[in-house]
């Protein structure tokens, strides 16, 4: 093995590790909480349109916290998306 591969194996995961720390994710997950919070602008505006009769029924029925539920794991299932990614666009075996 030459002396620059055997360096570059050591280096990578250090490297990759400082990028995370610094905060390389920090934009993915900025950008990602932009993207989540315009969904639920969204959907608020859409249920402000609503007949009041029809938002309470949904209100009483338990909607919102269903919807709360979706966009969390929407939220989290991309968060762990993205920095999967990350690691691997760095270079580091996940496993």
């Amino acid at each position: 093995m030459k002396l620059g591969t055997w360096l570059l194996a050591m280096l990578q995961p250090m490297i990759a590790k400082i990028l995370i720390s610094l905060g390389f994710s920090v934009v993915t997950i900025t950008g990602l909480t932009a993207i989540v919070n315009n969904m639920k602008q969204q959907a608020v505006t859409a249920f402000g349109l609503l007949q009041p009769e029809m938002l309470q029924l949904f209100l009483l029925s338990g909607g919102a916290v269903g919807l709360g539920i979706i966009l969390g794991a929407c939220a989290t299932k991309l968060m762990l998306w993205q920095i999967q990614n990350a690691v691997k666009i760095l270079g580091v075996n996940p496993s």
